[in-house]
């Protein structure tokens, strides 16, 4: 046995001591890239936020024009059905309408239509140019969408909704719900025409105090892992604020086992946009370890070690602050 004396022994165990603490911590490089990370996926919220900014100053201004009132397509481009709905029945390429026929479409409606068709080149100019909105709309307070790209609404949608009542992207802008009148974030929810779960911004439109109605930016959730974490070979997930696991790649999925926001299946119609289970919630789990993992990403501690079915795990997260939600990359000691 080799016997190590002086100096050369202090350095020893200089080395050995930081090499034991440097495994209790998440290394500079892995830190520095979550960051990186998190930073292009707020990025894409941010430019969410500024394309409907940018495109509620062009519908208050077309709201004010109403002398206006020839529209951008003739009035054979829509339909009605038995159940007095009014609606493009095919995709032209253009926006699509649907009306649900809960406040009967007449001469003064159909006037309202022809004025929204003047959204219809920029809410087209807005999808085009970008690689992450999966739909843009205005929703009236008289149960009118006009949204881009074309979407079925007529296969998904029952007659005779209230849109003002049962779409969380309307109800949440509305003024009960946001007085201040904000552009803000929607809560992950389910889609109500066949894309699966999805999140939303959302502003209010209004002329004076009366909410004319609200415009919306949709990103589905496979989007955002599917852009950000999916072929990482990090163990990665994007968690909300409410702690409910929005994407995870495999590898921390395998690790966690926990459910997250997986394919929806559309068994039948939807007539609204539904709220998540509140079950999906970490702090909810009847694992233990979930819950001190969910305790931890909502403290304000953006590094710790923690068990994992009796494994040992360091974990480190970093805010994405446009949408209050977090990146947590989870790595064995």
């Amino acid at each position: 046995m080799v016997k190590i004396d002086g100096p050369l022994k202090f350095f020893v165990i200089a080395l050995t001591c930081g090499l034991l603490l440097s495994c209790n911590k998440m290394s500079e490089t892995d830190r520095m890239e979550v960051k990186s990370l998190a930073g292009e996926v707020n990025s894409l919220f941010v430019q969410a936020r500024k394309k409907i900014e940018m495109l509620k100053i062009i519908t208050q201004k077309l709201l004010e024009n109403t002398g206006k009132t020839k529209g951008l397509f003739g009035d054979n481009r829509y339909e009605y059905t038995k159940n007095y709905v009014y609606y493009t029945p095919e995709d032209d390429g253009h926006c699509e309408m649907w009306a649900s026929g809960y406040m009967p479409i007449g001469a003064s409606e159909k006037r309202r239509i022809n004025l929204f068709e003047h959204l219809c080149p920029d809410l087209e100019k807005i999808y085009n140019n970008s690689d992450f909105v999966d739909n843009i709309y205005l929703t009236t307070y008289d149960s009118i969408v006009m949204g881009y790209p074309y979407a079925d609404m007529h296969v998904y949608l029952k007659p005779g909704l209230d849109l003002t009542r049962v779409w969380v992207t309307y109800r949440a802008a509305a003024e009960q719900a946001n007085p201040k009148r904000k552009t803000l974030w929607v809560n992950p929810y389910i889609d109500a025409i066949g894309r699966g779960y999805m999140t939303s911004i959302i502003t209010p439109i209004y002329q004076g105090d009366f909410l004319e109605g609200t415009l919306g930016i949709d990103i589905t959730v496979d989007l955002i892992s599917d852009k950000f974490i999916a072929l990482s070979k990090k163990n990665l997930m994007i968690v909300t604020r409410r702690t409910i696991p929005v994407a995870m790649n495999k590898n921390s999925l395998k690790i966690l086992k926990i459910k997250g926001l997986e394919k929806y299946n559309y068994l039948k119609k939807e007539a609204e946009n539904k709220s998540i289970s509140l079950s999906l919630m970490m702090t909810k789990s009847d694992s233990k370890d979930i819950r001190s993992i969910a305790a931890w990403i909502l403290s304000p501690e953006n590094e710790i070690t923690l068990k994992v079915s009796g494994e040992e795990y360091i974990f480190f997260k970093e805010d994405i602050p446009e949408i209050g939600w977090f990146l947590v990359e989870l790595k064995k000691k």
